[in-house]
């Protein structure tokens, strides 16, 4: 009988250890992230760029773009740019900043922006003497990209809150681990010792869903004030295409 007994335990704990989940796997965004990064595949971006001081918040740049990936990482993007003009104060030092598209492909860009004192003008293109992401509004916008493992790994590094990361990451930390930094800020992204503060949110899929990061107005511009950048990000690993405009478009 007590042989009987133990062989009915035994198989009653079998039963209860196979009944009992096993615990899952902790989630990895950098992993998730590296599956998406596949050549032809990408993801979309809209992104608002807002000078925030004691008079309010006032939003002056939107841009909507995409990213194509490679084998690597990010291999082009095709970013469309609306500025809003205001008067008085910076907005007067900010005459550079003009609306228009730059694709951007492996280091080469062709851009609708205002090139130095030249303006394409009627839709066509110029070539971007250095090869920047977005032209002089690029500075304006998300410098931080979380499409890039390394610079993923970095966010991650911040304060865990259910589904979001905050911290603060350095222009110098940014010039090390981000190809994207490089190519938008090609003259070198101002001080080294410059400093972004960021919220990442990351949806379900364990993949950038929103970026919020804000630095010093006086990196860019001599007033008070941060500018705020605020992302967003959907259709991860969905098929994007980049290409260069056609010739007759490019003077």
């Amino acid at each position: 009988m007590r042989k009987i007994a133990g062989a009915a335990v035994a198989a009653a704990m079998t039963v209860s250890m196979a009944a009992t989940p096993a615990l899952a796997a902790p989630a990895d965004p950098v992993k998730a992230l590296q599956k998406t990064i596949k050549p032809g595949r990408g993801v979309k971006f809209r992104d608002a760029t807002s000078l925030v001081n004691d008079s309010g918040t006032t939003t002056f740049l939107r841009r909507t773009g995409k990213w194509r990936f490679g084998e690597k990482g990010i291999a082009a993007s095709d970013i469309t740019a609306q500025v809003k003009k205001y008067s008085g104060g910076v907005f007067n030092r900010l005459y550079a900043v003009d609306g228009g598209r730059t694709i951007w492909i492996g280091g080469k860009s062709w851009t609708t922006h205002r090139v130095d004192v030249f303006s394409p003008g009627d839709g066509t293109f110029a070539k971007e003497p250095l090869g920047s992401t977005g032209s002089y509004t690029g500075s304006y916008g998300q410098l931080v990209n979380p499409a890039e493992p390394a610079t993923l790994k970095v966010l991650l590094k911040g304060r865990k809150k259910g589904r979001t990361y905050s911290g603060k990451i350095g222009y110098a930390t940014l010039r090390k681990v981000s190809p994207w930094f490089r190519a938008s800020m090609p003259f070198g992204g101002g001080a080294g010792d410059a400093v972004l503060t960021y919220a990442l949110t990351l949806g379900p899929d364990d993949l950038p869903r929103k970026l919020v990061t804000s630095r010093q107005a006086v990196d860019n511009v001599p007033t008070d004030g941060r500018f705020q950048m605020v992302t967003t990000y959907t259709g991860w690993g969905s098929k994007v295409s980049v290409a260069p405009p056609p010739k007759n478009r490019i003077r």
